[in-house]
């Protein structure tokens, strides 16, 4: 982390607190904790289906895979890999309902998981020296950033890479400062494990191990490090690095049998031409973009005070290794995260998952900033925050237009936080939503530079009042992403998954057959729903029914009677269902 010498010209508390004291804030962390597990506990009460196809159903057949499982057939898709399937496999060893294995995977793994931004971030705030209850209060609100909360609703990596990110962070940069040799080693290995499980949970975390492996190389040149420890460091990162990679070949012998697609070859493809690589960094503006914006403008002042830590000379080493790397980190996975995304998701270019982890890092960053800075460098970095973001701002107007779509849930759950900062939920404004933001920083920045020339108890409450002002805007944002996109879909979705199991009356021990034509968001969810047995895939126009097919579902003609849809249908066969809005028809033997 950035240290708050360099940022704030405030040097921490030296005096270690009395050991009663220390155990009443570690009973308030765990209060602290618990309360953040719980929120985002009731905000998943109402999910009992995958709601975000494909991702979701691909990580749960993945975790039923690696239990032994049935697969299902993913060919030609992304590879998802095994980090987090590997996590959330133990609730199928106790049940293999898809609703309760769902549940228990949003309530049970995600959400105290994902609570763990609360406690790290306290950690974060203490070293970039906060006094404890600044550093609580922010810690809180941290948590309460739709970056580090509103995944948690969806069984997908984003629930838990904000804390991955986080957690690596404080362990490599207690690798450079831990003052006996075992914290040494143990930083060193804990910091190596965490960036090598992170590769094993997302492709993004690529640049997480190339960043690390840039440090290890720099501090074992430099020996600001024992180089033992570096050795350490490249033991246990070589571990889940190797493990993943074993895993990743079993999931991909099962469930891509023709093969998977390719990141790496998305991006060499963009890479080959002027006119990609043009695309390539318009889709990266429109990552910074996001960045600047999901964080309320408060992580574009964490990001350009870090900017300015690398290069003043005054800094310690640890500090201005910690913040290039967070820095590079961010500036890299946001080129390369959108070149690797596949033609067939064209909004993702400007989404704010792939840089989530590094919003709640930044955040963290920046209210340290807003709480201990001086007057002249906080004015400093928020005059040096906001142009690159209004250039990213007009980067996205050219490419994308004056407007983002935000109806439906895939557009909404991409561009979320546009839709929140201009209330509007059907086509978001690019610069409505960036004015409001930037007003939202000029409001704290504001308020706490008036708070400077205060004397007494008002300039501490001020400051306060920025942090719960941030924390109310976080919370209000992820109670209405969690209304208009995860609950106001769950019905609709419920019945297209469990509509054609339950209507049907398809139970274990019977197999279902899909016709070919059928879309992938209809077939991928059910083919997680029907646990007990792969999905059987033919041509219904030139190809009989497998023979031991229970149920047939075929693709509904536009206009067509549900007859029209299996006109090759045998003897014996007759339609039992029928769902015009998701546009599929079921026959039954």
């Amino acid at each position: 982390m950035v240290s708050p010498l360099d940022l704030t010209d405030v040097a921490p508390v030296a005096r270690p607190a009395p050991a009663a004291r220390g155990r009443r804030w570690g009973l308030l962390l765990v209060v602290g904790w618990l309360i953040q597990a719980g929120l985002r506990a009731w905000l998943s009460r109402a999910q009992v289906v995958p709601l975000a196809t494909p991702d979701e159903s691909a990580y749960l057949i993945a975790a039923r895979v690696l239990t032994g499982g049935v697969p299902a057939n993913f060919s030609y898709s992304t590879l998802y890999p095994a980090g987090y399937p590997l996590l959330i496999t133990p609730v199928f060893w106790f049940t293999h309902d898809p609703a309760a294995v769902y549940r228990a995977v949003l309530l049970g793994i995600n959400a105290p998981i994902s609570a763990l931004v609360m406690p790290l971030g306290y950690v974060a705030g203490r070293r970039l020296g906060l006094e404890r209850p600044w550093a609580f209060g922010v810690a809180m609100v941290a948590a309460l950033v739709p970056a580090a909360l509103f995944y948690s609703q969806y069984a997908m990596t984003d629930a838990i890479y904000p804390v991955l990110v986080l957690a690596w962070l404080l362990a490599t940069h207690g690798w450079l400062t831990a003052r006996s040799a075992r914290a040494q080693y143990l930083a060193a290995a804990g910091s190596a494990l965490l960036a090598g499980y992170s590769y094993a949970v997302h492709s993004r975390g690529a640049v997480m191990v190339a960043g690390y492996v840039l440090v290890g190389a720099l501090v074992a040149w430099r020996r600001l490090v024992p180089r033992v420890t570096v050795a350490v460091a490249a033991v246990a990162l070589c571990l889940p690095l190797g493990a993943g990679h074993l895993l990743n070949r079993h999931l991909s012998s099962v469930m891509y049998s023709s093969g998977p697609r390719t990141l790496a070859g998305e991006a060499l493809i963009r890479l080959r031409s002027v006119h990609g690589v043009v695309f390539v960094l318009e889709m990266a503006a429109g990552q910074l973009w996001r960045f600047v914006l999901d964080g309320w403008g408060v992580t574009g002042l964490g990001l350009a005070a870090a900017v300015f830590v690398i290069f003043r000379r005054s800094a310690r080493d640890e500090v201005r290794i910690m913040a290039g790397l967070a820095a590079g980190v961010t500036l890299v996975t946001a080129v390369t995260s959108p070149a690797a995304l596949p033609p067939t998701q064209p909004q993702a270019w400007a989404s704010g998952r792939y840089l989530d982890g590094m919003v709640v890092a930044f955040f963290l960053v920046g209210s340290a900033v807003l709480l201990k800075a001086s007057p002249r460098r906080l004015r400093l970095y928020a005059a040096c925050a906001v142009p690159p973001a209004l250039v990213a701002a007009v980067v996205v107007t050219v490419y994308a237009g004056q407007s983002v779509p935000t109806s439906g849930f895939g557009a909404a759950f991409v561009f979320a936080e546009p839709a929140v900062l201009t209330q509007d939920w059907t086509s978001a404004s690019v610069l409505l939503a960036t004015v409001v933001a930037f007003g939202l920083l000029a409001a704290a920045v504001g308020v706490v530079l008036f708070a400077s020339g205060i004397a007494g108890p008002w300039a501490s409450r001020s400051r306060a009042f920025v942090l719960a002002g941030l924390g109310v805007v976080s919370l209000v944002a992820s109670l209405q992403m969690t209304s208009h996109i995860s609950q106001a879909t769950t019905p609709a979705q419920e019945r297209n998954i469990t509509a054609l199991v339950t209507g049907t009356g398809l139970r274990p021990g019977q197999r279902l057959a899909v016709a070919t034509g059928l879309s992938w968001e209809t077939w991928m969810p059910q083919a997680y729903e029907v646990w007990w047995t792969p999905l059987e895939f033919f041509s219904a126009g030139s190809q009989s029914p497998p023979a031991d097919a229970t149920v047939v579902e075929v693709a509904w003609p536009s206009g067509q009677p549900a007859a029209a849809s299996w006109p090759q249908a045998p003897a014996g066969w007759r339609i039992v269902l029928e769902d015009r809005t998701d546009g599929w028809v079921a026959w039954r033997r």
